[in-house]
C-alpha cells in the first residue's frame, strides 16, 4: 500500500548530517512542478484509520474515494530505542502498538502504527481479499484513546470509551428511535436517566 512523504525539493535533494536539516523558515515554498521531486513512496502496510462508517460502501463510503491510511512499521530496523516502552502504551505517543497478526507470540514481528505519517489513497487500493487482519473489540478501544491522546493530549478513560461504543452503537443500530427500555439494558437505570435529562430537561443544562 502506497503511503506519502513530501520533502522540501531543495531537503531532498542534498545529504544533511543526522539530525540536521534546514528550518522551514530559511525555504521559500517550492513551484508546484518542482513538489515531486521530493515526494517519497513507501510499500509498508497500513492501518485504515477512521471508523469503518466513513469508508464502508453501504454508508458514506459511497459518497466519497478518500481513504486515510496510517502507515505501519516494523519494530526491528525502526529508529524506536526502547520497543518495550513502546509495547507498554506509555511512550511513544504518535504510535500504536501492533502485535505480528501472523505469529502474536514472535516479538520480532511486532510492529506499530506511526501515526505521523498518514496518507490518502483512493479506495482502489483497498480491497477485503488483501486485508492482512482487523483489530478485536479492545484493541478498537486502545487505538481510540492513543487517537485522541495524539490529536488532543488528552487520553479518556477506557469507561468513557466503552460507553461512548455503546452508545454509538444504539445510535447506529437504530438510525431513527432507540427504546428507553434498550438504553436500560446497556447503560443501566442512573445513567440513561442522566441521559434522558440531558437530552430533554432545558433545567438540566442551568445546572
Amino acid at each position: 500500500m502506497p503511503t506519502l512523504r513530501a520533502t522540501h525539493p531543495a531537503v531532498a535533494d542534498y545529504f544533511f548530517p543526522t539530525g540536521e536539516t534546514l528550518a522551514g523558515e530559511e525555504l521559500e515554498p517550492p513551484a508546484l512542478s518542482d513538489v515531486l521531486h521530493g515526494v517519497r513512496v513507501a510499500s509498508d502496510a497500513v492501518m485504515v484509520m477512521p471508523h469503518t462508517c466513513d469508508f464502508y460502501g453501504l454508508e458514506k463510503g459511497r459518497a466519497h474515494r478518500d481513504r486515510l491510511v496510517a502507515r505501519v512499521h516494523r519494530l526491528t530496523g525502526s529508529d524506536i530505542q526502547n520497543a518495550e516502552l513502546l509495547r507498554s502504551g506509555e511512550g511513544f505517543g504518535h504510535t500504536f502498538f501492533l502485535p505480528s497478526w501472523q505469529d502474536p507470540t514472535d516479538a520480532a514481528r511486532d510492529a506499530c502504527v506511526n501515526l505521523r505519517q498518514m496518507t490518502t489513497v483512493d479506495a482502489s487500493y483497498l480491497s477485503r481479499t488483501r486485508r492482512m487482519a482487523r483489530l478485536s473489540e479492545p484493541a478498537r478501544i486502545a487505538l481510540r484513546r492513543r487517537l485522541a491522546q495524539f490529536f488532543t493530549d488528552y487520553a479518556p478513560s477506557p469507561a468513557e470509551l466503552v460507553e461512548a461504543d455503546q452508545r454509538g452503537g444504539l445510535i447506529r443500530e437504530a438510525r431513527a428511535l432507540v427504546p428507553v427500555e434498550r438504553l436500560r439494558q446497556v447503560l443501566g437505570d442512573q445513567q440513561t436517566n442522566a441521559l434522558l435529562r440531558r437530552l430533554f430537561d432545558p433545567r438540566a443544562h442551568l445546572a
